[in-house]
């Protein structure tokens, strides 16, 4: 169950970095049934994501030490979380 989680997740994170709405909606949605069948709750996915977002970033500000080159992996990330962001939202 929790490789099925976390290759879910990953699924979910590539499709959002990669600006495939529909694909992120849909992985996420069957990350949440799957969470819901482990008894992990929604918020702890949130928090998850958080992390997540957080490593990634500081992923971009060590690998891409040019200003220009961090923005844009910045802005890339930055949408990937609006995106995520609505999709809690719709769900």
């Amino acid at each position: 169950m929790w490789d099925a989680l976390g290759r879910q997740h990953c699924r979910m994170w590539r499709s959002l970095l990669e600006g495939e709405p529909l694909l992120a909606r849909d992985a996420r949605n069957d990350l949440v049934l799957l969470a819901r069948r482990a008894n992990i709750e929604e918020r702890s996915l949130e928090a998850i994501d958080e992390t997540v977002m957080d490593e990634l970033f500081r992923v971009i500000l060590r690998r891409w030490q040019g200003r220009d080159e961090a923005r844009l992996h910045g802005m890339a990330l930055m949408i990937a979380a609006s995106t995520l962001g609505e999709i809690r939202r719709a769900a």
